[in-house]
């Protein structure tokens, strides 16, 4: 199942960010993850959103999302973004695709 990795970062200091955003999409790779949504337009469409710079990445599965966030490498990253911004990262488990129900779906035919 997918996994994915949610970050909301607020930038203060964005060219102290800059080394981290450049050298953290390799590193992402070399763990199977994959960028779905890099910063690029936001618009808040119900509810109170804080501007705030948003990241999606997707991995194969939790434990390679794990690896990555645990891995050297990216300890080694870390501190290039300390005292950048505000960072919250979250990490939700995707779906598998799986047929509804016929209960769910209204079909009671056999």
């Amino acid at each position: 199942m997918p996994a994915y990795l949610i970050i909301e970062a607020r930038i203060s200091d964005p060219q102290g960010f800059a080394a981290y955003a450049r050298a953290t999409p390799a590193v992402v790779a070399r763990y199977g993850g994959r960028y779905l949504v890099m910063g690029g337009s936001q618009e808040s469409l119900e509810g109170e959103h804080a501007p705030a710079r948003t990241v999606v990445s997707c991995w194969p599965d939790r434990a390679a999302a794990l690896a990555f966030w645990h891995s050297p490498e990216y300890a080694a990253l870390k501190p290039l973004r300390a005292g950048t911004g505000v960072f919250r990262v979250l990490l939700a488990d995707g779906v598998q695709a799986q047929p509804l129900p016929e209960s769910a779906t209204g079909d009671s035919t056999p």
